[in-house]
């Protein structure tokens, strides 16, 4: 590593600067170092500031991104290289027959360990920051194990198919809860950095069962035709917009 001597008032100071790096490997870099910088410190942090954690300059930032949020994108890319949602929707249908608490459970038993911190806090930052797209996405790539979960627990309850009666807004929500209180698990522990007393699998196993008994309760009243809520999610908004 060289040096470069900075006149200050009184004397030079000796600043590191980063070694000359293949391009791939730069680019590399620059994306693991953003990772952390951005979720230690949300996308408004400068990327001059971030160019100076690596001991490069913010020319050379631009040299490989056009702009801030082509790196920010490249950033996403690589948080969620294999988002937590893969091979869900595989294992829910594998175990078909089980009981639904059982299936929800072992899903997010594989699905959370794979919520880092850098992602969880990233994805917080995404939401706090004004950066919807990684969200729209995030929650587009769940979508299909929701539309089958929603779809088995219509089945237990003797309801429509959704080939039949597509999925209602007060359905939608449902999910979105599901989904929002099994990764507020991460969100505590990465975010809020609170104490954990109970472990994963205990937590998992109780949100389980509390969303199970309040998902047949409230669709057997979206169907009976109670209450104004009968709209259909929107197809304009096909993500469900859940963190």
């Amino acid at each position: 590593m060289t040096v470069t001597a900075i006149m200050g008032r009184d004397e030079p100071v000796a600043r590191p600067r980063a070694a000359r790096l293949a391009g791939d490997v730069r680019r590399a870099q620059i994306i693991a170092a953003a990772c952390q910088f951005f979720a230690e410190n949300g996308f408004s942090g400068p990327t001059r500031d971030l160019a100076a954690s690596i001991g490069v300059t913010q020319a050379l930032l631009y040299r490989y991104f056009g702009s801030k949020n082509e790196l920010i994108d490249a950033v996403f890319v690589e948080v969620f290289q294999e988002h937590w949602s893969v091979g869900a929707l595989e294992r829910f249908e594998g175990s078909a027959g089980a009981p639904m608490v059982d299936r929800v459970a072992e899903v997010y038993g594989h699905m959370l360990p794979r919520m880092t911190p850098t992602a969880t806090r990233l994805f917080f930052r995404a939401g706090l920051d004004a950066y919807p797209e990684p969200i729209h996405r995030s929650a587009s790539k769940s979508l299909p194990l929701w539309t089958a979960m929603l779809a088995e627990w219509r089945r237990e309850e003797g309801l429509p198919t959704l080939a039949g009666k597509p999925m209602l807004e007060g359905e939608r929500m449902l999910m979105i809860a599901l989904q929002n209180a099994m990764t507020m698990i991460r969100v505590r522990e990465h975010v809020f950095r609170t104490p954990r007393w109970l472990s994963d699998a205990d937590e998992i196993r109780q949100i389980a069962e509390t969303q199970d008994a309040g998902v047949r309760a409230v669709l057997r009243r979206l169907h009976s035709g109670e209450g104004s809520e009968r709209r259909r999610a929107t197809a304009s908004n096909p993500s469900l917009e859940a963190a």
